[in-house]
C-alpha cells in the first residue's frame, strides 16, 4: 500500500491506496454508492479525486468544480468536528452526504444544508427484483417474455478474462450514444476500462448476455455493505427490445440473491434514467446532501 499523506496535504488517488479504503469501509460499512474503492478509483480523473488522512479518517477531495469539494470522512471519531474544521480551513463544501451525517448538523445555523436530488441512490428489495411479482411488475415480465420468445441467448458470468470481451460491446454502445460528444459518457467509458482492468482486485461480479455468440448486454457490481449489492454498470443494445430487462433480471438472479437490497446508484438528474429506475419500484431513495458554511 502507498501511504496516504496527512491533511492538509493531499495526493492524487491511486491504486496503491485501495488497502486503506477497503479497511476503512470494512470497519464503517457505507450506505452511498460512491463508497466503493471501485467507484472512487474508476472516476478519479473525472472528479479529480485527491486523498489525505485526518486523524483516523480518510478524506477524499474533488477539484472538478474548481473549488474544493469533499466526500464524507471515512473512519471513526468526531466526524462533525473534522468536517467543520475542513470547511473553515477551505471555504469548500461537503458533497454526497447521507442523511445520517446530515442529521448531526441539524439546527446549527452556521451550516447551509441542501438536498442533492440528482445524486440520491435508488434502493430496492432484492426479492422484488428477482421475483417480479404483482401488477406493478407486469410490464417487466412482459418485456422479458417477449425477448425470450424472439431470441435464443446465453448468460455468461464475467471474470477478469471474460470481462475484456465487453470492451468491444462498450465501444459499439458508445458509438450509438456518441460518448465522445457527451462528457459524462466519455468519463464512464474510461471508468469501464479501469473496472475491467482491475476486475479481481476490485472484487467485481457480473455477467453478459450473448446472442449468437455476440455480447449484447453487460452488468456488473459488487458488495456495498453486508446487506446491499451495488450495480455499477448495466448496458444493453437499445435495438433489442426487452434486453435491458432481461440483463437486469439475470444479474440480480445470479449475483444479488445473498443480499437483502440492491442499490442502483443515482439518476444524475436525467429524466430517462429517473423513469427507468422508478419503474423498478424502489423502496426508498438514499438521499444525499451538500453542506457548507453559511
Amino acid at each position: 500500500m502507498i501511504p496516504v499523506p496527512e491533511y492538509p496535504v493531499f495526493e492524487p488517488m491511486c491504486l496503491g491506496h485501495q488497502g486503506f479504503f477497503d479497511q476503512a469501509f470494512a470497519k464503517n460499512p457505507p450506505e452511498i454508492s460512491e463508497f466503493t474503492f471501485t467507484n472512487l478509483y474508476a472516476w478519479r480523473n473525472a472528479y479529480r479525486f485527491y486523498v489525505a488522512r485526518y486523524d483516523d479518517f480518510l478524506i477524499v477531495r474533488s477539484d472538478a468544480k474548481g473549488i474544493p469539494c469533499f466526500l464524507e470522512p471515512i473512519g471513526t471519531g468526531d466526524k462533525r468536528a473534522v468536517m467543520e474544521n475542513i470547511l473553515v480551513d477551505t471555504a469548500g463544501s461537503f458533497i454526497r452526504i447521507p442523511e445520517t451525517v446530515k442529521k448531526i448538523f441539524a439546527g446549527d445555523t452556521r451550516f447551509h444544508v441542501e438536498r442533492d436530488a440528482a445524486n440520491s441512490d435508488y434502493l430496492y428489495r432484492t426479492d422484488d427484483l428477482i421475483r417480479l411479482v404483482g401488477r406493478k411488475f407486469d410490464g417487466k415480465r412482459n418485456q422479458i417474455k417477449k425477448f425470450k420468445a424472439q431470441y435464443s441467448f446465453a448468460y455468461v458470468e464475467l471474470d477478469a478474462v471474460a470481462g475484456r470481451e465487453c470492451l468491444d460491446f462498450a465501444d459499439g454502445w458508445c458509438i450509438v450514444r456518441d460518448c465522445d460528444g457527451v462528457e459524462g459518457l466519455r468519463h464512464e467509458r474510461a471508468a469501464i476500462d479501469d473496472m475491467i482492468s482491475h476486475w479481481n482486485t476490485f472484487g467485481l461480479v457480473g455477467g453478459a448476455i450473448k446472442v449468437e455468440q455476440k455480447v449484447c448486454a453487460v452488468a456488473w457490481g459488487q458488495k456495498l455493505n453486508p446487506e446491499t449489492i451495488v450495480i455499477h454498470i448495466l448496458k444493453a443494445d437499445p435495438a433489442m427490445l426487452g434486453l435491458y430487462q432481461v440483463m437486469h433480471h439475470e444479474f440480480v438472479s445470479h449475483h444479488a440473491a445473498g443480499f437483502q437490497f440492491v442499490n442502483m446508484e443515482q439518476d444524475l438528474g436525467i429524466e430517462g434514467l429517473r423513469k427507468s429506475k422508478l419503474s423498478y419500484q424502489p423502496i426508498r431513495l438514499v438521499e444525499k446532501f451538500t453542506i457548507r458554511l453559511t
